[in-house]
């Protein structure tokens, strides 16, 4: 399983790979050498790639799915209760959005918080911990007794279940090795899943237990039971990973902790886990590039090579920098140019505001008791890493795509069942309750494919920006093909296209989002991303609702207007070709 880099074998020490080829006709088998050992990678990166894909891994990208399952399960299962839950508690249309909006509220606040967790406490506790109160919440959602204790119990079920795709996503992507980041798209297929079950489970739990008409009547507890299958669904899934899977603590988190020597260990275990087991030491978890190497070109020239740290070469032509003879350096005698002043360094200068900073937020929060102050602090102290001047432009455009998309995806999904029972055009009859779960039955499987092309989109000619872009903008297409359309397989088509290309949207940005950030703020970065995409959740059910009762159609032709600029804050992102041996492209702030 673990594939075996040139690092692990005494035979690749640096003294013989300097001089290893004496012939000038095999400098350019030598410098290929040069470049596997002084790729630019940490020795930890090699040694997760020693490691390789193995058990572990395919295990844990399982698990981890069954977080981003149990995401869009409850999405999708709030979308479809909506009918019957204004219904049951005799809800106008004004404020029945209320119900989706406050599942999103929980989720804000739960992909915020649980993302912080992340960052300070570990990847394992968010891990479990999601699920666990996800299931809890869930079944008591079903023992609710007005529209008002509803909302309460589904924003705490939101906290629960929106920490699970920021969260579940990064711990993923820390343990692949090179080459095979692209499999956290994978989670989309999960993702896709949990939406068709829920419709299933709806399918044959809801009809049979609904009123048929308009008017509230004594059977409407459908809806109840839908909540309490999937409930007892999320369950299954807490015991999955608590019962048949010992999950490790991050390497990196670890590493970045400061506890070097866990970091070995949970390496140890997991190779074990693979059955290729591995003798590690504290060299080999080091998360920071090797100085540059000196070596030794094919015309007997000494040369710094800069692959290791990451610099560019001084000369835009030039791949190597010749070592000065000692004869040419200037002697004591000569004189020697004035210094010149040495230029004063951003991380100086952003160390100082932070301080000027950090002396004014302390007198702020010195109101407040220690356990909400000190919890307080590292959250806005991880707020800051993200928005520093490096970073800024890269992270508003990307917290602005996923607030965009998720506003104009959840206006058009949540409303769908509703959108569908009562006809899919103006001059339509409105629709069976069943007929109408078939169609949302259809709408969620094909979607499926989606999370497989938008895998296949990342790793494509087009690169992260254009697949991204592009599949939003496919989405608006069909959001107005819905809209036009009467017949009822043009509407089954417009909502496939429609799930289709919106799946591959969201499987993209996934996928790329967490390869943006580095260790130590990657949880806040995507938990914040993650938590923006929720307060557009949180606002679309409420304007939607606003707006259905102008016209069925205004909701949808405002998620058009809102998909189409989300993809031009995409194509405002800059993304240039990379090492094609290494990641293929890299994302550039």
């Amino acid at each position: 399983m673990a594939s075996v880099t040139p690092r692990a074998s005494g035979f690749w020490e640096e003294g013989m790979a300097v001089n290893y080829f004496e012939d000038g006709d095999d400098v350019e088998q030598q410098n290929l050498i040069n470049e596997v050992l002084d790729d630019g990678r940490t020795p930890l990166d090699k040694t997760i790639d020693r490691i390789g894909m193995g058990s572990y891994q395919w295990t844990l990208l399982s698990l981890c799915g069954f977080g981003w399952m149990a995401d869009n399960m409850w999405l999708q299962a709030v979308a479809i209760i909506l009918p019957r839950v204004q219904q049951q508690y005799a809800v106008h249309d004004q404020y029945i959005g209320i119900l989706s909006s406050s599942l999103f509220a929980g989720m804000m606040l739960g992909a915020v918080g649980w993302g912080t967790c992340s960052d300070l406490m570990g990847r394992s506790t968010a891990f479990n911990a999601t699920l666990f109160f996800t299931a809890t919440f869930g079944l008591l959602a079903s023992l609710s007794y007005s529209y008002t204790s509803l909302c309460v119990l589904l924003f705490f079920l939101g906290t629960a279940v929106g920490g699970s795709m920021p969260t579940d996503g990064t711990l993923l992507l820390e343990h692949m090795p090179e080459g095979k980041q692209y499999l956290v798209t994978a989670l989309s297929v999960f993702f896709s899943l949990g939406a068709v079950l829920s419709a299933v489970v709806a399918l044959f739990v809801v009809p049979q237990h609904s009123c048929t008409s308009s008017d509230p009547c004594d059977d409407n507890e459908g809806w109840k039971y839908l909540l309490i299958v999937l409930g007892l669904i999320t369950l299954g899934m807490f015991l999955a990973r608590m019962v048949f899977f010992r999950l490790h603590e991050s390497p990196r988190f670890l590493v970045h902790a400061g506890r070097h020597q866990e970091a070995v260990e949970a390496l140890q275990l997991i190779s074990s886990f693979n059955g290729a087991p591995l003798t590690l030491d504290l060299d080999d978890v080091e998360d920071v590039p090797a100085p540059p190497t000196i070596r030794t070109s094919g015309d007997g020239e000494d040369r710094i090579d800069y692959s290791a740290t990451g610099e560019s070469p001084p000369q835009s032509h030039a791949f190597s920098t010749p070592i000065l003879e000692q004869d040419s350096l200037p002697k004591e005698d000569e004189d020697l140019p004035p210094a010149r002043p040495r230029p004063r360094s951003r991380t100086s200068s952003q160390r100082s505001q932070r301080r000027a900073s950090s002396a004014y937020e302390k007198k702020l929060y010195s109101v407040l008791p220690r356990f909400i102050r000190r919890p307080l602090w590292a959250w806005w102290e991880r707020i800051l890493m993200v928005l520093t001047p490096e970073w800024r432009r890269t992270t508003l455009l990307v917290w602005a795509s996923w607030c965009a998309m998720s506003l104009a995806y959840t206006m058009f999904n949540v409303f769908l069942p509703k959108l569908l029972e009562s006809g899919s055009g103006s001059g339509t009859e409105p629709k069976s309750l069943e007929a109408s779960l078939w169609d949302v039955v259809i709408f969620t499987i094909g979607g499926c494919p989606g999370a497989i092309l938008g895998a296949y989109l990342v790793e494509s000619p087009l690169g992260r920006r254009w697949s991204l872009a592009g599949s939003t903008f496919v989405t608006a297409f069909f959001c107005i093909v819905f809209a036009m359309v009467q017949e009822s397989w043009a509407v089954r088509a417009s909502t496939v296209g429609i799930s289709l290309s919106a799946t591959a949207m969201w499987a993209v940005l996934y996928g790329w989002t967490p390869e943006i950030f580095g260790t130590k703020v990657r949880g806040t970065a995507c938990g914040f991303a993650s938590a923006l995409s929720r307060i557009g959740g949180m606002i679309a059910p409420i304007l939607g609702g606003v707006l259905l009762m102008i016209d069925r159609a205004v909701p949808v032709y405002t998620s058009v207007v809102v998909f189409i600029v989300a993809g031009f804050c995409v194509l405002a992102l800059r993304e240039r070709k990379g090492d094609a041996d290494t990641r293929g492209r890299t994302f550039v702030h």
